[in-house]
């Protein structure tokens, strides 16, 4: 490796990193800059997603498509999934600019105050990874389908209207920031 790594055997100097970081398994790559500030704990992801670096340092993105290499990301928090009914790139790009401005709302409200976001924002398509999450999740195959899945809770919050748009969205999110949701069991 030509960058500067801790060598696995400094077992001590790995513990403190894994605790600073809240690293929980290798191989793990987290991205930092100069000043030492965290860019993103999903360099690993970001590497294979973006093998010629085009998008390095890889700041995070407020809305996520939900993909086999990011799916990992869902036990993180809890995270906002809108599921859309098409691959077809124009229905996951309009699902974004939805939820793209609550997203940025949110993250910066807590930037501000020197805290991480309380939820991720991913929009899923048709593909295996979602079918497996809906499995997995107990979730209909509706679409659109806006919910929000606490993996490490075990708890889903599903938001059940015709269409969504982003009064919905932003009142969905308010209300669980709020605890005014009742979950439902995963």
């Amino acid at each position: 490796m030509p960058w500067l790594a801790v060598p696995y055997a400094d077992e001590a100097r790995r513990s403190r990193l894994n605790r600073l970081y809240g690293i929980q398994g290798i191989p793990t790559l987290i991205v930092l800059d100069p000043q030492g500030e965290m860019i993103t704990r999903q360099g690993r992801v970001e590497v294979l997603n973006d093998e010629d670096c085009r998008e390095f340092p890889w700041h995070p993105k407020p809305v996520l498509e939900l993909s086999d290499s990011n799916a990992v990301q869902l036990n993180e928090g809890p995270c906002l999934v809108l599921f859309v009914d098409s691959e077809d790139d124009g229905e996951s790009d309009a699902a974004k600019q939805l939820i793209q401005p609550i997203a940025e709302k949110i993250i910066a409200k807590y930037k501000a105050k020197e805290e991480e976001a309380p939820l991720l924002f991913f929009v899923a398509g048709e593909d295996d990874m979602t079918d497996s999450l809906r499995d997995y999740t107990n979730l209909p195959e509706a679409a659109p389908l806006l919910t929000i899945l606490d993996m490490s809770a075990r708890a889903k919050y599903v938001m059940d209207v015709e269409e969504i748009t982003p009064v919905i969205v932003e009142a969905f999110v308010n209300d669980f920031l709020a605890e005014k949701l009742k979950p439902e069991p995963i």
